[in-house]
């Protein structure tokens, strides 16, 4: 090992990794990704809060004088963790309306606690004003949608799947509940993939719609458990393998540590076996990006385990990669075709929005398209939120991730713990990959991925808000102490 370390080939490598980390630490990239926002004091004091503080403090009044107060203290309807908690096990296996129903259950709750708290404040983080900006864009494009019942009709369910990040970035109040979340949305995630293998073994799938038959002869189906489309489950997958990556190295218990691998392996069969070739290259970006902020030396290992690929992958898996952008694959040739007049329609529409839905969609989309070629979406989540919400809804979403992302970078920074940093770094990796997918599909076609994506979001902030918080405690300490 000595020699090794010795040898002039080790020390060329590891004078080139330090220079690149110098650099990267240096680069006004890093400083503007890792830059504090705290507006906090200002939007407290600014006159739409004041509002909605007086509104607020008017409706706990009522609350008291009913004396509904004390029907509900300590009640487990004002326990809104629990219900939040129910909803991320839930969300992958039930249906969007009885999703619907169980996140209006959790905003319900948090009116309770909003009701019950005296002098309530929201917890403030920079994403939040974007969130916010981007939903009020979204319901004013459903009602001047071209399809407006439609349109209105979902801007309910992702409106309502919206307001679950505010819940739950207020009602997560301490370390345990937000360890809970993850190891739930991780198990979540678990036995999803096991109904996937189920469905392999057993080959209840039958369908082999979703491949190119001529390329792909070999390949007989692909798994989507229970999200009824594998890209749709690749998707999810890309949320949830990068935080069950994250448990297992901020784990200090061995047994947690490999129920954690043992659950990762599975899920990645499983996201293999999607075929899904938007998803591989999502969990490839992700993976590169937790190595690089993990420790960048470990890109040395995740570029030999790449190489190494070629050599362990099945033929199937293999042949689908090296397809991507193979015009004769029919499935390439087709979202190239709506992509094209995707952007077309984005052209005559970028200042005036569709709105939401296949309805709006369709009346619009057939006028561009090309011969032959009939979707019911972009199959391009960046060109289907700009044909539906106009260029300030796709800039003021885009904006929302990218604050996001600052935030959590931010908190990769300033984390004196090991396990908040790893679980960070988790984060912005599925983030990451989770847009790579969306250059090839609508990522949030499937609403209850939309509620999972902004579930995603708010235990990200959560996540970087708990370091901010004891940060701050342990400030007022040192200057009590001082």
């Amino acid at each position: 090992m000595n020699a090794i370390k010795n040898s002039y080939v080790y020390k060329l490598i590891e004078g080139f990794i330090l220079l690149l980390e110098n650099g990267i630490k240096n680069s006004w990239i890093y400083s503007f990704l890792t830059k504090e926002i705290d507006n906090s004091k200002k939007l407290d004091n600014s006159i739409l809060m004041k509002f909605i503080y007086s509104c607020i403090e008017i409706l706990r009044k009522i609350f008291v004088f009913l004396k509904l107060d004390k029907v509900f203290k300590d009640s487990i309807f004002a326990k809104t963790h629990i219900w939040i908690g129910i909803v991320i096990a839930i969300s992958p296996f039930m249906p969007t309306m009885i999703m619907v129903g169980a996140v209006i259950s959790v905003l319900v709750s948090f009116l309770l606690k909003i009701c019950l708290t005296p002098n309530f404040r929201f917890r403030y983080t920079p994403v939040n004003f974007w969130v916010g900006i981007f939903l009020l864009i979204y319901v004013a494009c459903g009602i001047t949608s071209l399809a407006p019942i439609s349109s209105i009709k979902i801007v309910a369910v992702v409106g309502v799947f919206i307001l679950m990040y505010f819940a739950m970035v207020n009602c997560i109040e301490t370390r345990e509940q937000l360890n809970s979340m993850l190891y739930i949305f991780v198990f979540a995630g678990f036995f999803v993939s096991l109904y996937g293998i189920y469905q392999f073994i057993a080959g209840t799938i039958f369908t082999t719609s979703w491949v190119d038959a001529n390329m792909f002869q070999e390949i007989q189906a692909r798994i989507y458990s229970t999200f009824e489309n594998p890209n749709v489950l690749g998707e999810y997958l890309l949320l949830v393998i990068p935080i069950c990556i994250s448990l297992f190295f901020s784990n200090k218990n061995w047994f947690i540590k490999i129920c954690m691998a043992g659950m990762a392996c599975v899920m990645v069969v499983v996201l293999a076996l999607t075929y899904s070739r938007g998803c591989y290259l999502g969990i490839l970006v992700a993976a590169v990006v937790f190595a690089l902020l993990l420790n960048i030396r470990f890109i040395l290992a995740l570029i030999a385990g790449i190489i190494a690929l070629p050599f362990v992958l099945p033929q199937t898996i293999i042949n689908r990669f090296t397809s991507i952008g193979n015009m004769q694959d029919s499935s390439t040739k087709y979202r190239l075709s709506i992509w094209q007049s995707s952007w077309e329609v984005i052209k005559d529409y970028w200042y005036k929005p569709i709105g939401q839905g296949a309805e709006a969609f369709n009346k619009v989309y057939p006028l561009y398209a090309q011969s032959g070629v009939g979707t019911q979406h972009a199959h391009n989540w960046f060109l289907q939120t700009t044909i539906e919400t106009g260029l300030i809804g796709i800039l003021s979403i885009l904006i929302c991730v990218f604050r996001a992302i600052q935030y959590i970078f931010n908190g990769i920074k300033k984390a004196k713990e090991f396990a908040d940093k790893i679980i960070l770094i988790g984060f912005v990796s599925g983030i990451f990959g989770f847009l790579v997918q969306s250059i090839f599909d609508n990522t949030w076609y499937n609403y209850r991925v939309v509620l999972i994506f902004w579930i995603f979001i708010a235990l990200a902030v959560r996540t970087k808000k708990f370091i901010d918080e004891e940060e701050r405690l342990l400030d007022d300490k040192s200057i009590e102490h001082n």
